[in-house]
């Protein structure tokens, strides 16, 4: 039987990156702009104060903390990636009626959509967590089967959910 979609993928960094930003984006973001308020208000304290030794450690801090956040979602793509058991497998995904069938050279899967819980999209990636805690991130590129820009109404079709953006 023929799939409605198919694609091929490995882990990539990249990929990596897109998990992140959809699993934890809005609160890196949030962090970020607080940091950034602080620095500007440390900054804004340096000015007034003068530069007193507590001014300048609390303005060290500050940019520190933004410094921290504005690296996290690369380090976490990072650990991601070094975590991923099949990091050098191209697999094979298969969109069909009933399920998500995956292939690669050591195993072949079925993940029935109930499972997945969760798609997000950007402009490159669709990403895709399932109940199990799991996930997998799919480049539009890697489509050989079906329409990319119809992925999304197959989605919603077959999970009853939609497919965020990032």
């Amino acid at each position: 039987m023929k799939p409605k979609f198919a694609a091929s993928a490995k882990p990539t960094i990249e990929g990596m990156r897109v998990l992140v930003k959809a699993a934890y984006g809005k609160k890196l973001r949030m962090r970020m702009l607080a940091s950034g308020l602080v620095v500007l208000l440390a900054a804004g304290f340096v000015i007034w104060a003068g530069a007193k030794p507590m001014s300048l450690v609390i303005l060290a801090l500050a940019v520190a903390f933004l410094w921290f956040f504005w690296r996290s979602k690369n380090r976490m793509a990072e650990k991601l990636l070094a975590a991923s058991p099949n990091q050098a497998l191209v697999t094979e995904f298969r969109f069909m009626d009933d399920a998500l069938y995956t292939h690669n050279i050591e195993e072949d899967g079925k993940i029935l959509y109930p499972a997945i819980t969760r798609v997000w999209s950007d402009r490159a990636h669709f990403a895709f967590y399932l109940e199990d805690g799991s996930a997998f991130v799919i480049p539009k590129a890697g489509f050989f089967e079906g329409e990319v820009d119809r992925f999304p109404g197959f989605v919603r079709k077959v999970t009853g959910k939609n497919v965020l953006e990032v």
